[in-house]
């Protein structure tokens, strides 16, 4: 299954790198925004800005009380983001270590945040250049964060499976997702390659987020391009932009509106948020109840 570029819309405008991208049960949109804050688009498309968080905001979530987690890979910080603009630190450390490059953060059904960070280097760049396996994977539970992985080459976008059974993580610089068994200690067992061992020449994958049907969609910013990993672990491509018509190097991907059936994509070169038509709906996370 594939689609043209011709049938993805946009909403929202003025965004700077609206990497992070989540959908509400009432039709918002929230994004992450790279001058340190967050964005919040209405069903009808108006565009406000809330939160002071300093850095360059990435990937995003939403936990059970309508806060906005975020990973801000420019400051070093996981923040909580309120409603009403306030905002707590969840995270800078774990067991001691400096987490500088939070990536993507991800709340499960328990209450658990799993969040990548994505190298120790102190040079984002320097990782992309000359790639090594630094990056980890930590979980915080009741504040406390724990390193359950590491040797991940740019740990980038996480996702958990419906079931909860296992922990995915994209590994952009080996274009390849693992996915990691979680035990009952919420520790979690040796990664596994999921799905090819190269999802191609440009095939760097960013976020990553699951439907119901078990396919695991993937953000390629270098193709430009969104696909997915069906349950047979096939890579597919479902659209993909070239001339760079709508998509401006897509970098995450999450679902909402009716059914949860609208994929809603994050970017780093985007100012809006472009969306389009998914054949199922995507898997219910923490914060959506319908």
């Amino acid at each position: 299954m594939k689609i043209d570029v011709s049938s993805v819309k946009t909403t929202g405008r003025g965004l700077v790198r609206p990497e992070g991208v989540m959908a509400l049960d009432d039709g918002r949109i929230y994004t992450a925004d790279g001058r340190g804050r967050c964005t919040r688009i209405e069903k009808d498309g108006h565009t406000g800005f809330w939160g002071n968080l300093g850095g360059v905001p990435n990937g995003i979530c939403i936990d059970e009380k309508g806060n906005c987690i975020v990973a801000n890979i420019g400051n070093g910080q996981v923040q909580s983001l309120a409603p009403d603009g306030t905002h707590i630190v969840l995270m800078t450390h774990a067991e001691g270590k400096r987490m500088s490059s939070p990536n993507f953060p991800f709340v499960d059904s328990g209450g658990r945040l799993w969040v990548s960070n994505s190298t120790a280097l102190p040079d984002i760049e320097s990782a992309l250049q000359s790639p090594v396996a630094d990056g980890c994977l930590v979980v915080i539970i009741n504040g406390e964060a724990k390193i359950v992985a590491e040797g991940i080459c740019f740990a980038n976008g996480v996702s958990v499976d419906e079931k909860e059974e296992f922990v995915y993580v994209a590994e952009t610089m080996k274009k390849r997702i693992l996915r990691y068994r979680i035990n009952n200690d919420a520790t979690v067992s040796e990664p596994e390659i999921y799905g090819p061992d190269s999802l191609g020449p440009f095939g760097f994958p960013d976020g990553i987020a699951f439907d119901e049907a078990g396919n695991l969609w993937v953000a390629l910013p270098a193709q430009n391009a969104i696909g997915y990993i069906n349950p047979a672990r096939e890579f597919e491509i479902y659209l993909e932009d070239p001339e760079q018509k709508v998509l401006r190097r897509p970098a995450n991907i999450c679902f909402g509106g009716k059914e949860r059936k609208t994929a809603f994509i994050g970017s780093l070169d985007g100012t809006n948020v472009p969306y389009f038509a998914v054949p199922y709906p995507g898997a219910r996370l923490i914060h959506q109840k319908i």
